[in-house]
């Protein structure tokens, strides 16, 4: 059985959807990838897979996503694929209207949604459109948390039986491979060392991206306050802005919107490949998210033992509580 994975970006193919086409592979199934422009791109051909580029923009109403649509739909239709599973809204709303009508079975992994806190009533009430829709054209629809699987029943309609909440966030943590280096406080003293931090100082490291809906402002906000009470405070910052992502902060946005002393305190680190001892190198992960559909980062922080704060989103609240 052939199966085609679709994501709108190639970072999501690669943090999330690998481990899914290896499980997969492994029980005989052909996996192939298709996938919009973006970093990791490389990374994701060098895993040996076949990768088809498609130019599918994370904006739903780009232009481009028409033209998508259609190289997707004639790969589907010449590939002689069973099953299309697309990752994520932007790619599930090219996929499915490119997949109708075709044969292939469509299954769809809701990695996060516009319900709930954090967007706007407009924002909503598209993406309920769409779900409503689409969601008729879908065989099987999972969700990263049970309040949007909630949603995709009482809001879109779609039959109960056709929406799955996975538990941990559908891609979950292996602790073995995030202390494939040795115990979490030899990481945490080895990477302190390379980045100059004192084994007693406090350290908070945020990893993830750098977009106001990822609660930079917060973040800022709340590091300031934590500068001004806590004598040698560090924040670590991992990570850095999508293509397609709007509101991004740069390091000198960010930067920008802490005093003096705060300032002092921040080592800026961007895109990193192996955030693991970043995670283990901290006292305290935070997600401060305005919206969330699961917060890996916040299992990460479990599968080595540090402690977690997040913002009341639905992806906090599936991690913490």
């Amino acid at each position: 059985m052939r199966v085609l994975q679709v994501t709108a970006i190639p970072v999501t193919a690669v943090r999330f959807v690998v481990p899914l086409a290896r499980a997969l592979e492994d029980a005989g199934f052909e996996v192939e990838f298709a996938t919009g422009p973006g970093r990791w791109l490389d990374s994701l051909e060098a895993l040996g897979y076949c990768v088809h580029r498609l130019p599918i923009s994370r904006n739903l109403l780009a232009w481009r996503n028409l033209h998508a649509k259609g190289a997707l739909r004639s790969l589907i239709r010449g590939g002689g694929f069973q099953v299309v599973h697309a990752h994520t809204p932007a790619a599930a709303a090219v996929t499915r209207p490119a997949a109708r009508g075709l044969g292939a079975r469509t299954l769809y992994t809701m990695h996060g949604s516009a319900w709930g806190q954090g967007a706007s009533g407009v924002g909503q009430a598209l993406f309920t459109a769409i779900e409503r829709w689409q969601g008729r054209w879908t065989d099987l629809i999972f969700t990263v948390n049970a309040e949007d699987a909630a949603d995709c029943v009482g809001r879109a309609g779609m039959r109960e039986d056709r929406v799955c909440a996975l538990p941990a966030g559908g891609a979950g943590v292996a602790p073995e491979f995030f202390l494939d280096e040795g115990s979490a406080d030899s990481l945490r003293d080895r990477t302190r060392r390379l980045l100059g931090i004192a084994s007693e100082q406090r350290v908070v490291s945020y990893i993830g991206r750098t977009t106001a809906a990822k609660g930079m402002g917060t973040l800022a906000g709340a590091f300031e306050s934590v500068a001004e009470r806590e004598e040698g405070a560090m924040l670590l910052v991992v990570g850095g802005a999508l293509e397609g992502d709007r509101d991004a902060y740069s390091r000198e946005r960010f930067l920008g919107a802490l005093g003096e002393r705060a300032r002092q305190r921040v080592i800026w680190l961007g895109f990193q490949e192996r955030v693991v001892p970043l995670a283990a190198a901290a006292d305290l992960v935070v997600l401060p998210s305005l919206r969330e559909g699961f917060g890996m980062s916040l299992a990460e922080a479990a599968a080595l033992g540090r402690p977690a704060v997040a913002t009341d989103t639905r992806g906090g609240r599936a991690v913490i509580e």
